[in-house]
């Protein structure tokens, strides 16, 4: 979910948009009506777009976006503005603003606007394999405790990502004697933890079964 930080002075257009916008599960909007307020949640917080209006009571909605563009290159800048001449958004292009929409706002042009956005400015993250205390946490955040073996387990297949590992291999990895190793107990093992992350994630975990092999993780973990 990608986080807005919405400046306008119109209170219905400026409420309308946050709760739009909040409704489609893809952003959650604050919003503020002037620029002091915008610089406090802004300085305060950690956002990944923000919406400007061009002409504000208390200053110059472009002057804004060139603080943001240059003190925070990587945030994505949409502008409300009333003005569609060429000549304006070239000079707002200058200012580092991504991108236009123009007032009386559509929704779904604006919200079309912002998952464009949204994908330049949010990019994928990494899972995590927590290493102070036995987790892994998901791309989106979610923290999900793992047992001593659990976490042992996904740290032998993370030494080679994308590697095929047999079950021999992981079990001697695992400190146990890989001849009378019961194989049954590591699939037990991989079936509790696929089971643990999709019930607390929703997400897809990157462990792939290599059928007649062994197993093997599809992507890296970055360790911390």
């Amino acid at each position: 979910m990608a986080r807005i930080l919405l400046l306008d002075d119109e209170d219905d257009l400026r409420e309308e948009v946050a709760a739009f916008l909040n409704a489609t599960g893809s952003f959650e909007v604050t919003q503020v009506s002037n620029i002091r307020r915008f610089y406090q949640y802004f300085k305060a917080g950690s956002y990944d777009i923000v919406i400007l209006d061009a002409m504000l009571p208390d200053g110059d909605g472009f002057d804004v976006a060139q603080e943001v563009s240059r003190e925070h290159c990587e945030c994505g800048i949409l502008m409300f503005t009333a003005r569609d001449s060429t000549r304006d958004r070239i000079f707002g292009y200058g200012m580092g603003v991504d991108n236009y929409v123009t007032k009386p706002i559509r929704m779904d042009e604006l919200l079309a606007v912002l998952l464009s956005l949204k994908r330049r400015v949010c990019k994928p993250q990494a899972w995590v394999l927590g290493t102070t205390e036995w987790s892994v946490h998901t791309p989106q955040g979610v923290h999900v405790p793992l047992s001593a073996m659990e976490y042992k387990f996904i740290a032998v297949l993370n030494s080679k990502p994308g590697v095929s590992f047999s079950r021999r291999q992981i079990a001697e990895q695992l400190g146990k004697d890989s001849i009378s190793y019961d194989d049954r107990n590591l699939d037990a093992l991989v079936l509790r933890l696929r089971r643990k992350v999709k019930q607390m994630t929703k997400e897809f975990f990157p462990l792939k079964t290599i059928h007649g092999a062994g197993y093997a993780v599809s992507q890296t973990f970055v360790m911390k």
